[in-house]
């Protein structure tokens, strides 16, 4: 589990998922290049990837310094900052296996999610039990 991850010094630990298929829209995600542990590049127009980012992050307040950093640049994006992180190999993966995540910003992703949420929770040993005692 993530949030049981300890963090190293000025570190930033992100979720990322290497079953890139089953994404809805692979073009508006957020790639990520792992390699061991380490994050080395991160954005929406790599080329060569292996995972994709999550969403879920572990920091400590050194990341907020460094969006800032980044924002003074002219770069705004989370992607920009972490991108910083990178660049110190700061920034460091954490598999989320199985576990399930959409991003969601349009109404065809939503849709999507939750049919594959629904899908999945219906297919669930507990949710058979449940509909089943």
């Amino acid at each position: 589990m993530l949030l049981q991850k300890t963090l190293g010094d000025d570190e930033v630990i992100l979720g990322v998922d290497y079953n890139i298929d089953r994404i809805f829209d692979l073009e508006d995600a957020t790639k990520v290049k792992v390699q061991g542990e380490d994050i080395l590049d991160i954005g929406k127009d790599l080329g060569q990837y292996n995972a994709l980012d999550t969403g879920m992050f572990l920091c400590g307040g050194s990341l907020f310094e460094r969006l800032e950093s980044a924002k003074q640049n002219g770069n705004c994006s989370l992607s920009d900052g972490m991108r910083r992180v990178c660049q110190e190999r700061k920034l460091k993966a954490f598999d989320v296996g199985d576990g399930r995540w959409q991003d969601v910003d349009t109404p065809e992703a939503f849709a999507y999610t939750e049919s594959i949420f629904e899908r999945d929770f219906c297919e669930s040993p507990i949710f058979k039990r449940l509909v089943h005692a």
